[in-house]
């Protein structure tokens, strides 16, 4: 419950008559800025969904799953691995060419045997290997699966998040504008009050046996509970209007304006079994639970599919280069120190750890078998929550109509009861009973219309509809 705070701005205008010959009149006052236009529930609710720091969280774990799939997507993309390496001095390595011996060229100079003689070098080294996956027994399928679903539970999760946020402030903003018209019922009931109590201090000062000094102590004592209800209903206010600019992000400094708007009458009852229907499909923590299942499938058929090789495509190049060094005229001698390969083969990459992938196979089917109950269990949880929103908004329509008869009743009384007691006829007892009543009930009714509007929020919270 949150009193209204209501701000007076006065504004004042005006300009210096300036006579001719004199000094010029002082300038006019700058325009006041303009106020800011009142923030209506959807506007409110759309702020929340976007500055909540819940719906911040929610939509960072979402990009997280986002890029976790486009890393299985480009799976299938070749693999590169470069090795490049740059160092040197290389000592030099000057073949041989003496006539008349074929052999000596694989021989080196006498110069050559020397580390630090003749002419020293530098070497480059450089090797590229590529492997590009053809065939995985449906590894990479069903990753690529699993990954899709991981991005619907969290995009189920921010909805999750977002309909959390919004019902949030839902239920802040309700409360503020309880407190509105609760504070202007306040203020009609100790406007009579006001002018009881001076009706019983003028009868007391005539000595009227129509009120007594402890009638007009009841009047006092009525007074004070109706002061210290307001200063409950003034602090519930400023919590709200607190939440408010929380849910919303709104700065320190931010000037936030509520729309005022009266507490509607309560909703429709909707259909029980269309409710159910629609929950079950659309909400989030059901369709989380759904794509969890989904995609633990997919890693138990990953964990099976790793039984199996993998196939690619494998190729790669060499290139050594040493320019201190000569390279023999002949593919049969040995020579790390210039060198140029490549090949292109077909591939197979298998491990024969089988009892260990047949346990993880075991572990992944456990994880399923806990994700299919966690499915079953958030059905539960969808139709018990939505069970119990749909009773709170049938008792809220029920009270909300009683006490609305039972606060025209009571102002009824009250208001007879005030005529009676200013013509004389009536004493300060009526007045004090039909006061009471009125008070009460209209308590009551904000309190059973507050309730009916949160209740109609939690239904549409449990069915997905937030």
């Amino acid at each position: 419950m949150r009193a209204l705070l209501a701000v007076a701005v006065a504004v004042v205008t005006g300009a210096g008559a300036q006579t001719s010959g004199s000094r010029p009149s002082a300038p006019l006052p700058s325009p006041p800025p303009p106020s800011p236009s009142a923030l209506t529930l959807p506007q409110l609710q759309e702020l929340a969904r976007k500055n909540d720091p819940r719906t911040g969280m929610a939509r960072a774990q979402l990009e997280g799953a986002q890029g976790k799939r486009d890393e299985t997507y480009w799976a299938w993309f070749p693999t590169f691995q470069t090795q490049i390496g740059f160092g040197g001095p290389t000592p030099e390595m000057k073949l041989n060419h003496g006539p008349g011996h074929p052999s000596s060229l694989l021989d080196v100079t006498e110069g050559s045997r020397c580390w630090f003689c003749g002419t020293l070098g530098v070497g480059i080294a450089s090797s590229v290997s590529v492997t590009l996956p053809i065939y995985t027994f449906g590894k990479l399928q069903q990753g690529k699966l699993a990954t899709d679903h991981l991005v619907g539970a969290m995009t189920a999760l921010l909805q999750k998040a977002s309909d959390q946020a919004t019902f949030d402030v839902t239920r802040a903003y309700w409360g503020y504008q309880t407190a509105r018209g609760a504070h202007d019922s306040v203020v009609d009931v100790r406007k009579k009050l006001e002018e009881a109590k001076k009706r019983a201090q003028k009868l007391l000062a005539e000595e009227s046996d129509q009120i007594s000094k402890a009638d007009a102590m009841k009047l006092d004592y009525l007074a004070e509970e109706i002061e210290a209800q307001t200063a409950g209903a003034e602090k519930g206010a400023a919590l709200a209007f607190i939440a408010i600019r929380l849910l919303i992000g709104a700065g320190p400094d931010d000037n936030i304006v509520v729309a005022e708007e009266k507490l509607p009458p309560p909703p429709a009852q909707p259909d029980e079994e269309q409710v159910v229907r629609r929950a079950l499909t659309t909400r989030p923590e059901a369709r989380a639970a759904l794509e969890q299942v989904g995609a633990r499938r997919a890693l138990v058929e990953v964990e099976k599919a790793k039984l199996y090789p993998d196939f690619a495509i494998v190729g790669g190049a060499t290139l050594n280069i040493t320019t201190s060094a000569e390279s023999p005229n002949t593919v049969f001698a040995y020579n790390p120190y210039n060198t140029q390969s490549a090949f292109v083969a077909l591939g197979m990459q298998a491990t024969f750890d089988i009892p260990q992938k047949l346990a993880r196979v075991r572990q992944a089917e456990a994880q399923l078998n806990d994700a299919l109950a966690q499915q079953r269990g958030a059905e539960q949880l969808v139709r018990l929550e939505l069970r119990q929103a749909l009773g709170d908004l049938q008792e809220a329509r029920v009270r909300a109509e009683r006490y609305t008869n039972q606060a025209a009743i009571g102002k009824q009384l009250a208001v007879q009861a005030s005529l009676s007691f200013d013509s004389g006829l009536g004493d300060a007892r009526e007045l004090l009973e039909g006061t009471l009543l009125w008070q009460r009930a209209e308590g009551e009714r904000f309190k059973a219309l507050f309730d009916a509007q949160i209740a109609w929020a939690s239904v549409q919270k449990a069915s997905g509809g937030l």
